[in-house]
């Protein structure tokens, strides 16, 4: 079984060290907790994705080498996180520098994502990385130096993690690195052009047909202006390559558009085989609620607290109604299947609605729909005293109300860990 180096960042990195590294930012722990998880792996995705370059396996390396980056490093961690060498400032100056040369010109950008996606101020983002860089570095030049690992078998080794890393790394960090998502990490060609070639790909992969539909209608237009005398039509384009015809977004002004809490396609990513804990396999999209509730449960440094909510984005409800539409149930087994693989784990629902129509009827369906949510949830075996509903009505909207897709994004169902 392959070591997940996340996790032994995670058990390597004790709570005294990061009490230290929040100390020295000025921040609460429990936020530094999660930002070093969400950097560490930030960090990681950048040493993946410099790696599957040309030549970039053997720079690593050298670069472990040259650094110093071992066990002994791991044992000085600590006494480096001290004030007095903290101002002396040499860890953030080797950890400024790794970062610089993984992300180059987009370490503004970076900075930016991992602020907005851990609480931390954009000004403790920088020392930040300049403490955890290092030290993800050492963990996996002890690997390195205890596997006696070459070029070669330390690329391996990084494409390994690739899973662990796009389910702790921020989605938007996949642009920075060069990638249509993160599911391709690692997968960058070796000739140097890394990830732009492999979007270009992945774009003309997804939308070949809407090119070729396109292409087709300009070469019939050019025909038709070259014989104008002609009054027989033009040829039809082969159906196999006639571009697809896109449908009209519903609007918003439909009844049907106010029940329903599933979100596009695309925003999920791509759907894959997860296996639980328990041994059951689950299919879901890499961006979807079950993952991240998933990750949350599984993260020990992360507390559960009553403003960490998690929002289905497959659930459909009849018009007006607290009933589910038949398309709903496979999410709400999977959530009853990850409630069973972690038996601690107990869950409150809560439901919300839009600001149009009467409040007291909105608190009234919010709170219906969430206890169906519920439910549900314990007609799958699930102890009712591990869940709980309560509905918000209009109350704490995530989106404008003022705009259709705002008003659609506020109705929904979440949901929030209150024991792991």
């Amino acid at each position: 079984m392959s070591v997940n180096l996340l996790e032994l960042v995670n058990s390597s990195l004790t709570r005294e060290n990061a009490g230290k590294i929040a100390s020295l930012l000025g921040e609460e722990s429990s936020t530094v907790s999660g930002g070093i998880a969400t950097a560490s792996a930030s960090v990681m995705a950048g040493l993946i994705n410099k790696a599957s370059t040309a030549g970039g396996g053997l720079d690593l390396l050298t670069k472990i080498n040259a650094g110093g980056f071992n066990g002994d490093f791991l044992h000085r961690f600590g006494s480096m996180l001290s004030e007095e060498e903290h101002r002396k400032g040499d860890l953030q100056k080797t950890g400024g520098e790794l970062i610089s040369w993984l992300f180059g010109t987009r370490q503004d950008a970076l900075h930016k994502l991992l602020a907005s996606s851990t609480g931390l101020s954009k000004s403790s983002v920088p020392p930040l990385l300049g403490m955890i860089a290092p030290f993800v570095m050492s963990i996996i030049g002890k690997q390195v130096a205890s596997e006696n690992l070459d070029s070669k078998g330390l690329v391996n080794l990084l494409n390994t993690q690739k899973n662990a890393v796009q389910h702790s790394a921020p989605a938007a960090l996949a642009p920075l690195l060069g990638l249509a998502n993160l599911s391709l990490l690692g997968s960058t060609s070796q000739d140097g052009s890394g990830g732009i070639v492999q979007t270009i790909v992945s774009f003309i992969k997804e939308f070949w047909p809407f090119i070729i539909g396109i292409l087709v209608i300009g070469l019939l237009m050019k025909t038709c202006s070259q014989q104008p005398a002609k009054q027989t039509l033009p040829p039809q384009p082969p159906a196999a390559i006639v571009a697809p015809q896109v449908p009209k977004p519903v609007a918003d002004t439909t009844r049907a558009a106010r029940d329903t809490t599933k979100v596009s396609a695309d925003s999920l990513g791509t759907f894959g085989e997860y296996k639980l804990p328990n041994g059951v396999k689950l299919n879901i999209p890499e961006f979807g609620i079950e993952r991240k509730l998933i990750a949350f449960i599984e993260d020990k440094t992360k507390a559960f607290d009553k403003t960490t909510w998690f929002t289905f984005d497959r659930l459909i409800f009849d018009t007006g109604k607290a009933t589910l539409k038949p398309v709903s149930q496979e999410q709400i087994n999977n959530i009853g299947e990850i409630l069973k693989a972690f038996p601690a784990v107990e869950l409150k629902f809560g439901g919300y609605t839009d600001n149009v129509g009467d409040p007291k009827a909105n608190l009234k369906l919010s709170q219906a729909r969430a206890e169906t949510v519920m439910q549900e949830i314990v007609k799958l075996g699930i102890d009712k005293k591990r869940v709980a509903a309560e509905g918000y009505g209009d109350q704490h909207p995530v989106a404008d109300n003022a705009t259709g897709e705002g008003r659609q994004k506020n109705r929904r169902v979440d949901c929030r860990v209150t024991r792991k």
